[in-house]
């Protein structure tokens, strides 16, 4: 088993491009060590929440972070600044193949990307180009529920959440985000994308 993750083991490269949603602040590992399995990527996300609640990570890196993935690492922090972190994650993501093909599949441990959460495209409008914007991993799935743990630089602190939607009903389907060219309240449901494995 890998030890735990510390947040001394990373780097902050601290910088912010986005005002809203899942902004950028960026961590690259410093520490050498084998990929945390799902079980403790899911433990480390647990500690980040219960002991640095207001760390400031952008979801990307959080997910990272969980993972201590140095085949991640190099992905992530590979390019500039001024590009979508999701994006890249979810690219990476797909090289590996490891997308669930249907919600019933999604186990704990597994990587969401989740689109529409904020307006990403500075059109003006949360529509269906506003994809990639934000990401978590999953602590369990029961009953058609999903519970997972992310962070958001973002975010008003506390910046690391643990959150939950469910496929069918109306309970667990918070209101995420208002378009705000038609006032349109946007559920978390209609905010999943994929789910991956890990890589």
């Amino acid at each position: 088993m890998s030890p735990r993750i510390k947040i001394s083991g990373f780097i902050l490269l601290g910088f912010m491009f986005l005002s809203t949603g899942c902004a950028p602040g960026r961590y690259s590992l410093t520490e050498e060590g084998p990929q945390a399995s799902p079980e403790e990527a899911i433990h480390n996300a647990g500690d980040y929440l219960s002991h640095n609640p207001n760390w400031h990570i952008d979801c990307s890196h959080f997910v990272l972070a969980c993972y201590h993935s140095k085949e991640m690492n190099h992905f992530l922090n590979r390019r500039k600044y001024n590009h979508n972190l999701v994006y890249d994650l979810n690219y990476f993501l797909t090289q590996k193949k490891t997308r669930r093909k249907k919600a019933a599949d999604i186990q704990p441990g597994d990587i969401l990307i989740f689109s529409k959460t904020y307006d990403i495209n500075h059109d003006g409008r949360i529509d269906e180009k506003d994809v990639f914007t934000h990401a978590g991993i999953v602590e369990s799935f029961r009953d058609w529920v999903v519970t997972y743990i992310d962070a958001s630089e973002g975010r008003k602190p506390p910046r690391v959440h643990r959150r939950s939607f469910s496929f069918f009903g109306e309970k667990n389907n918070e209101r995420v985000a208002v378009d705000p060219a038609t006032g349109r309240k946007i559920r978390h449901r209609e905010t999943f994308y994929a789910a991956y494995a890990a890589p």
